[in-house]
């Protein structure tokens, strides 16, 4: 009786020692199970997610941003404008000065040379501004608008100017022509006179 009771026992503990092999083994299982799901959720999210942006991809859109901002319709108006205003006022009041002060001393070197102190002063000006205004604009950073203001109103300054040059040079060129030829036409004038007076001199008549 006392053999069948061992035996019995024995054989229970056995099933105990099986079940808690066996629950630690699901333990570990779980474990492992729940470690790996942690990976994949940790790969997954890392693909989906986009990876921070680096300083030169900001810089980057930060300038696409900029040259949207620069170029649509309204903006380009108000520089286009607002150069173009300033450029034809300002080379409007100093040519009116310059007329003045050709007038106050006419027959000064000003009073002389007016007409090309309405121009080659402006075509110099403003050609030095834009060059430098060009020069000093950093590389990969758009303008601010005052610059793009004083670049559009400094190059149609300088080209009001060199239109102004030109067409002094055109007149005193043509003016010169018509001079040469008013000499020519004195001097047969001239010299048709002093054949005249010759043969009148010589008591003869004068040739028709």
């Amino acid at each position: 009786m006392a053999g069948k009771k061992k035996s019995t026992t024995d054989a229970l503990d056995q099933i105990n020692r099986t079940l808690a092999k066996t629950e630690r083994a699901q333990a570990e299982l779980q474990q492992s199970l729940a470690a790996e799901g942690a990976a994949l959720d940790a790969s997954f999210k890392a693909i989906s997610e986009p990876a921070p942006a680096s300083r030169e991809e900001k810089r980057a859109a930060k300038l696409v941003a900029a040259v949207k901002d620069k170029t649509n319709k309204a903006h380009r108006v108000a520089v286009d404008l607002g150069g173009g205003s300033i450029a034809q006022a300002s080379t409007e009041l100093i040519n009116l000065g310059v007329r003045a002060l050709g007038r106050w001393s006419p027959d000064g070197w000003f009073g002389q040379n007016s007409d090309f102190m309405q121009g080659a002063p402006h075509f110099i000006l403003g050609l030095g501004i834009y060059i430098a205004e060009m020069a000093s604009r950093k590389n990969m950073e758009m303008p601010s608008t005052t610059r793009e203001v004083i670049s559009e109103a400094s190059k149609l300054f300088g080209q009001l100017g060199f239109s102004n040059l030109v067409r002094t040079l055109r007149v005193r060129y043509g003016d010169g022509k018509q001079k040469d030829l008013d000499m020519q036409a004195l001097a047969a004038e001239k010299a048709e006179l002093e054949r005249r007076l010759k043969a009148l001199q010589q008591g003869g008549q004068p040739p028709k």
